[in-house]
């Protein structure tokens, strides 16, 4: 009888157990990788997604991976619709497309500089609530339209172009001209006292001929648009721009990115190409690795102003001397440390002037103020934003050389 009760009591569970009524099948979604925004008319938004086409990516009827978006069939399509905001435009693409759009795997929101320099804060802000979205998502500002942008900017090496933004983006990690930040950062950096927040600038690859009428440049002077370079893929990354109160106010090349970078510690490694102090027209070339992060101490003097000093310690590697010049002797090495601390001692005053010329602390140099005020209110009451463009900041680097590279000494080439 207590067998046949149990059995009774456990097939009643089952009855109340939910199932899987609200199951999703992954062949059933459309999913979108990119979304791109662009100023349209009556106040409203033009809004492309980017859909992938998964068998493409997966493989053709005979078994071969599909071609990239450099040739055969294509890995992606656009979809451009006319729409008041973001998020009814996912609506409205459920009426062009066979599947239901789903953002889970988005990797880029594009917006156009054009739209970026009126301010973008109302149609990114929402997204953060949005069940979707996730908050590794990048944002990236591109020059000339998103929807040209999104539309041309096909992959070479990869099938999906999902993973071609990601690895894209993914460059920061050993290029000093790609920001670090994210969705997330962007947002809290956005929404926070005492720094600014920065985003990628990008660009589809000019049809000019690299000898156009630029100016010579050294290689981290450049930014999105303004490379010179022949064939590659279509999208180039260099850059960012500079935000305050969600609106575009300026712009970032690439040296900026990197002093940026060092000042957060999310600087790995960078390769810098200075004058040989000896013969001008040579060049040595190093590279550079933080040693620690920038010690940064902030003090206000009696006008109220700050005064800031920061302090970086970078180690590297001789790479390379055109010249020949010995200068890996134990006796000579200062030589080379001493020109790698002035050039970039040369290139964070540059990122700090220009950072007070613009009134945004995207260097975060206010984050470490923060800490002298004993509560938010005297700290909001400081204004640092309006304080920070007459603060007097002094920056001192000290760079070490570890290794010389795989030969001992230079030989006169015969």
């Amino acid at each position: 009888m207590k067998r046949a009760l149990s059995v009774i009591l456990l097939l009643a569970l089952i009855l109340f157990v939910p199932g899987c009524y609200d199951y999703s099948e992954p062949d059933d979604k459309a999913w979108i990788l990119a979304i791109g925004f662009d100023k349209s008319k009556q106040n409203k938004l033009l809004v492309t997604t980017v859909i992938a086409v998964p068998k493409n990516i997966a493989g053709g009827s005979g078994g071969e991976p599909a071609g990239g978006g450099g040739g055969g069939a294509e890995t992606f399509f656009t979809v451009t619709m006319e729409v008041p905001t973001m998020l009814s435009a996912l609506e409205l693409v459920n009426s062009a497309v066979d599947r239901r759009a789903d953002m889970s795997h988005t990797k880029w929101l594009v917006f156009s500089r054009e739209l970026a320099e009126e301010g973008i804060a109302r149609h990114y802000a929402p997204l953060s609530r949005f069940y979707q979205f996730r908050r590794s998502t990048n944002v990236v500002i591109c020059e000339g339209r998103a929807e040209d942008f999104l539309k041309q900017g096909k992959p070479i090496l990869e099938d999906n172009v999902g993973k071609y933004y990601e690895l894209l983006m993914g460059g920061w990690r050993y290029a000093d001209f790609i920001p670090f930040d994210t969705f997330h950062q962007f947002y809290m950096k956005s929404e926070e006292k005492g720094i600014t927040a920065i985003a990628p600038l990008a660009a589809l690859n000019r049809s000019e001929s690299m000898s156009g009428n630029d100016a010579p440049q050294t290689s981290g002077e450049y930014q999105a648009g303004r490379i010179p370079r022949k064939g590659g893929g279509s999208i180039e990354i260099m850059g960012a721009a500079v935000f305050r109160k969600g609106r575009m106010v300026g712009t970032l090349n690439g040296n900026q990115v990197g002093v940026q970078k060092l000042f957060f510690g999310t600087l790995k490694y960078t390769i810098l190409d200075l004058p040989d102090p000896k013969h001008p027209d040579d060049y040595i070339v190093v590279d550079v690795t933080p040693r620690s992060k920038p010690r940064v101490e902030v003090l206000i003097g009696e006008d109220g102003l700050p005064r800031i000093s920061v302090r970086v310690d970078l180690e590297g590697s001789i790479l390379n001397i055109q010249s020949g010049e010995e200068y890996e002797k134990p006796d000579r090495l200062a030589i080379v440390e001493r020109a790698v601390e002035r050039a970039l001692l040369e290139q964070i005053n540059e990122a700090v002037f220009k950072s007070q010329e613009m009134g945004t602390d995207y260097l975060g140099l206010g984050l470490h103020a923060k800490k002298l005020f004993r509560t938010w209110s005297q700290w909001m009451a400081y204004d640092w934003d309006g304080k920070y463009p007459e603060a007097t900041v002094t920056v001192s680097v000290d760079y070490k050389v570890r290794r010389i590279g795989l030969i001992h000494e230079m030989a006169p080439l015969q």
